[in-house]
């Protein structure tokens, strides 16, 4: 690994520390982006403080030392996805046991990070993702059997679903990630005798959750059962 070397003074003597190269590509993304170590810290709402970006960035703190919520929010201050910080750095970002098959790799999380998205955890797959996939989309794996029908809406568990975080506006007959008791579901909206009302494509297991109950978390746009083949299950483009 190719180091570069700063120099450190102790009990009046200079020294020098070799700088990883991982250390030196944060610091390079954040001089590229204009941004000061005060500024990261700002905009990772101060989960990350500067102190512990100036140790990251001389290699004095490594991170591995990290909690997963900081390095989350220290990718996002960055610009960056955990997957474009991790290629850049080389560190073990614990989704290194799956291969990242292209520069539009993203990570796939549980379907419950929806409820956070700022700090999902950790990954459990990734997705080589097209190149119509839109910003601010957060990839989750449908984890129930709730939306698993004949429709063309029908999401069967295990697949990738696309989910644009800015949407929260519902149309009748388009799928969401809504969140209703602390629990995230993926439901079609629709408009019942009784007012909203968010219905499940497998309606003999699972019941319809009113619509006062839920909140928005994001659109669904895109699902994949094999990232070389997606369908979009009439969703909007």
């Amino acid at each position: 690994m190719l180091v570069a070397p700063y120099t450190m003074t102790t009990r009046g003597r200079t020294t020098k520390r070799e700088i990883p190269a991982w250390a030196r590509a944060l610091k390079l993304r954040r001089v590229e982006i204009g941004l000061s170590q005060e500024d990261v810290a700002v905009a990772s709402n101060d989960v990350i403080q500067q102190s512990t970006i100036s140790a990251l960035e001389v290699g004095k703190t490594s991170l591995t030392e990290v909690s997963f919520v900081r390095v989350v929010a220290l990718a996002k201050a960055l610009n960056w996805s955990l997957v474009e910080l991790q290629r850049a750095t080389g560190v073990d970002l614990g989704i290194t046991g799956l291969k990242l098959a292209s520069d539009r790799s993203m990570p796939v999380y549980p379907l419950s990070a929806t409820a956070h998205p700022e700090y999902p955890g950790s990954a459990v797959g990734i997705e080589d993702v097209p190149p119509t996939t839109r910003s601010n989309t957060l990839i989750v794996r449908a984890d129930t059997e709730e939306m698993n029908g004949v429709s063309p809406a029908s999401i069967r568990k295990g697949e990738h679903v696309y989910i644009h975080l800015g949407s929260t506006q519902p149309t009748v007959g388009y799928v969401y990630a809504i969140q209703s008791e602390n629990q995230v579901h993926l439901r079609r909206y629709e408009e019942g005798r009784f007012g909203p009302v968010w219905v499940s494509e497998n309606r003999n297991t699972y019941e319809d959750i009113p619509g006062s109950e839920a909140s928005i978390l994001g659109l669904v746009y895109l699902v994949t059962s094999d990232p070389r083949a997606p369908h979009t299950n009439q969703l909007p483009n």
